[in-house]
């Protein structure tokens, strides 16, 4: 899978930046009036920076934004993204043998010149390469919608970091994607869980405890 995946040239990550930037101006501050004051203002390092906020009535930045706003920052961008000619939140599905696979593309823009989705993930630190299961996901609306590429934008909280990769239709990569959906599938038909698969995500699971009993 990793021959089709580059570092985009058509959504760059100054275009990511510009629409965070076009998205802070819907962003509500609340403005303390002069007898009141803000704890976090008395806490902050600084005084002179919180006067400055306050006077100057300052607008978060872009790394603000991600840490305000954490996963839901594609969701504030929904109104830029739109006035950029995107569809947004796009509901789309496709039957397959027994049953039928179902999503949600963040943004579709379905133009004769350049057709293409995106997908945001919200992250601690932007990765070098995208993981494994947002590529999937991708691959998934790219066989659901017909179209042949997309993009994965990647939103660090930690630092604002923005990167994205380009995404290719891959025929391997829907391969693995309709031999997954079947197999949760079939087990979903037939009541018995699927075999587990290690890996980090074990350690937060809610389910960790059902999963080894089970084993």
């Amino acid at each position: 899978m990793r021959q089709n995946l580059q570092v985009t040239a058509m959504v760059t990550e100054i275009d990511i930046n510009r629409w965070i930037l076009r998205a802070l101006n819907s962003i509500n501050v609340k403005v303390f009036p002069v007898d009141e004051i803000a704890v976090a203002e008395v806490a902050s390092p600084c005084l002179r920076k919180a006067y400055y906020q306050r006077v100057r009535a300052a607008t978060p930045t872009p790394i603000e934004l991600l840490k305000i706003l954490g996963n839901d920052v594609h969701l504030k961008l929904q109104d830029v993204l739109r006035e950029e000619g995107y569809q947004t939140e796009v509901g789309v599905s496709v039957k397959i043998g027994e049953f039928k696979l179902v999503g949600r593309v963040d943004a579709l823009k379905d133009d004769s010149d350049d057709s293409h989705l995106i997908e945001f993930k919200t992250v601690q630190e932007v990765p070098q390469e995208p993981y494994e299961s947002h590529v999937l996901q991708a691959q998934a609306y790219l066989l659901m919608t017909g179209l042949e590429k997309g993009y994965l934008v990647y939103l660090a909280r930690k630092d604002g970091r923005v990167k994205v990769f380009k995404i290719h239709k891959d025929k391997k990569a829907l391969k693995k994607l309709v031999e997954r959906a079947y197999i949760l599938y079939k087990a979903l038909k037939e009541k018995t869980p699927p075999p587990p698969e290690k890996g980090p995500w074990c350690n937060t699971c809610q389910f960790a405890l059902a999963c080894t009993s089970k084993r």
